[in-house]
Parts: C-alpha cells; sequence; structure tokens
C-alpha cells in the first residue's frame, strides 16, 4: 500500500487515513462474529429487531372457526458501542523513506478489535454495562433465565455444558464424544434448529482434542480438509469451524482473554451484529482510521503524530434457544 499524502483539512486536525481495505480483511479474518452474524444497519445508537410469537396451527373442520393465535410479539436490542485505541508515531517515522509504519499499526489494530469484538460477544461473564461489559456475549446469555414468552423463554444453563479435560481425554460415549456429541444436540434439538444455518466458533485450542476422534463406529467426527463452497474448511459433525482466539471466557471485554476456551454452535439467522456509523473524522469502513500530524494537535510538544483506530458494533442474539455452549473447565 503506498503512503498516505497528508492535507491539513480533517475535524479538528484528524485526518482520515484508511483507504485500501488490508485493515478490514485483517478484522473478517480474525473475528469470527465479524465474519458469521448477520448484519443489520444502525442508523442511531439503538436498534430494535422484532421477533414474531407463537402462531398456533391445528385442524379446522369444515364450517368452524380457526383458533386465534394468543402469541406475543416482542423483540430483541441491539445497542451501538464503540471500542478503539489511540497510538503515538514519531513525525519523523512518517516522513523518511523506509516501512510503512501506519499500514502495519492499521493490520495489527484491526486484528485486536476482532478479538476484542469477539471475546465481547462470545465469551464476557459478567452483565452488559456499556463501559467494561460492552455486549450481552453468548456465554451469558445461555447461563442466565430470561422470562420471555412462548418460545423465546430460556432457563438459565439449559444449553450450557461444562466438560472437564479429563472427560475430553476419556474416548467413547463416556468422553470427548460423547461430550460433544450432547453438546451439538443441544442445537438440533431447538426449534431453531437449521443445518443450512447452523455454524460452529471455537477456540484454537480445541483442534489438538479434536484429532483422532471418532464415534462409536469408528468414524471421525472431525475434518480438518474439508471442502465447502470450494473453501476448505474445518468441520465437526459436518457443521464448519470459524476458529477465534476471543473465544474464551473474561470478567470484561479483552482483546488477550486467558479463560476458559468456548465452543459455541448456533444459527447465523439468530447471531445478529449492528452495523453503526463512526465520527466524521474517521475514514467511512468500519473499522476505520484517522491521523492528527503534529502541527494540529496535541502531539505538537513532541513532534509526534496520533492515529486513531476505532470500530462501532451492536450485538444481540435473536432467542438464546438457537444456541449451546460448551466450557472446558
Amino acid at each position: 500500500m503506498a503512503r498516505e499524502s497528508f492535507g491539513t483539512g480533517g475535524t479538528a486536525g484528524w485526518i482520515a487515513v484508511e483507504s485500501g481495505d488490508v485493515a478490514i480483511q485483517a478484522l473478517l479474518q480474525y473475528s469470527a462474529t465479524e465474519a458469521l452474524a448477520r448484519p443489520e444497519p444502525m442508523a442511531t445508537d439503538t436498534k430494535q429487531i422484532p421477533r414474531s410469537g407463537d402462531f398456533a396451527i391445528g385442524s379446522v373442520a369444515k364450517g368452524s372457526a380457526y383458533t386465534e393465535t394468543s402469541g406475543v410479539n416482542d423483540y430483541v436490542s441491539l445497542i451501538a458501542r464503540k471500542a478503539g485505541g489511540v497510538l503515538r508515531v514519531a513525525e519523523e517515522d512518517l516522513t523518511d523513506a523506509g516501512p510503512d509504519i501506519l499500514a502495519t499499526k492499521r493490520v495489527g489494530a484491526a486484528r485486536n478489535m476482532a478479538l476484542f469484538y469477539d471475546n465481547g460477544t462470545i465469551g464476557t461473564s459478567a452483565a452488559e454495562n456499556g463501559t467494561t461489559v460492552n455486549w450481552t456475549s453468548v456465554y451469558k446469555a445461555l447461563r442466565t433465565t430470561n422470562s420471555a414468552s412462548g418460545v423465546y423463554q430460556y432457563t438459565a444453563d439449559t444449553n450450557y455444558q461444562a466438560v472437564s479435560a479429563a472427560t475430553f481425554a476419556a474416548l467413547g460415549a463416556s468422553g470427548a464424544y460423547g461430550a460433544l456429541n450432547t453438546f451439538v444436540g443441544k442445537y438440533e434439538q431447538s426449534n431453531f434448529f437449521d443445518e443450512a444455518q447452523g455454524f460452529i466458533i471455537a477456540h484454537p485450542s480445541f483442534k489438538a482434542l479434536f484429532r483422532g476422534l471418532v464415534d462409536l463406529n469408528g468414524r471421525p467426527i472431525f475434518n480438518e480438509t474439508a471442502i465447502i463452497d470450494g473453501i476448505q474448511r474445518s468441520v465437526l459433525f459436518d457443521y464448519p469451524i470459524t476458529w477465534s482466539l476471543g473465544a474464551r471466557v473474561s470478567a470484561v471485554n479483552t482483546s488477550a482473554p486467558t479463560g476458559n476456551p468456548l465452543i459455541v454452535i448456533g444459527n447465523r439467522e439468530m447471531f445478529i451484529k449492528g452495523m453503526a456509523r463512526l465520527s466524521p473524522e474517521i475514514a467511512s469502513p468500519n473499522p476505520g482510521f484517522a491521523l492528527q500530524r503534529a502541527r494540529n494537535g496535541v502531539g505538537y510538544l513532541t513532534d509526534e503524530a496520533l492515529m486513531k483506530a476505532a470500530m462501532r458494533r451492536g450485538f444481540v442474539l435473536g432467542t438464546e434457544n438457537a444456541f449451546a455452549i460448551l466450557e472446558r473447565t
């Protein structure tokens, strides 16, 4: 990527610097949620996604009245939250011939935003508060009771499964195969099961555990080289796997979680991300980047430019019943 040319425009001295798609590709490469979730454009901070209540169907005798449905319509809410950071760069590094520091830092920033987003949407264990916990994660949602009506009611831990390392080390129905078969079955027994929309997100530490696993008839349940739509993918029980380093339990949002690794299975249509706009001084792609040169801002006294990286996303599950999560304890 060629070096950017910098003018004097921009809001408060900030100049949009992202002109290519390398950083955006980095976000897609490292974030399972970004790659898989169904996008919902957001024109405001909050967007309500309607859900249809139960629609009762029954036999109707000739000349008889239809039974009226009593299902209650409701909605889930997307709330846009921002994540990002600022890096100081010496002006000399921008003007001297040499490596394109900004391009390198943009990719690094996009990678960490991807891990931050995945951890916040998959593995945070605390309640959403808008500061240290930006979104209600899959982990938190499936460990919490939801008293919504009809098919959207959910009791805490119904689709949660904790599996010890010792169980994973065992073979057969009482070991890894049995645990994973039970886990996948929680999704397959749901009213929201859809084989075509089914996906798995897993921490890559599970790769070593999956290799060599077979069912009770000796057939492999994990394939690292399956071809799906012309692309080589890993699959577990024929569900495509997207690996994510953010799929670990964490008390707060972080790009470097260290808690127990997780596996999620679910329906992509119920896995929803909100696409909100960034501030005007940041380049239009989301994530976006902007640069404030030393002549315009707080870096004037030290001859340093400031590069800002940001993403603004919402996240919500359409219903907890469309997902299951496994934690390796």
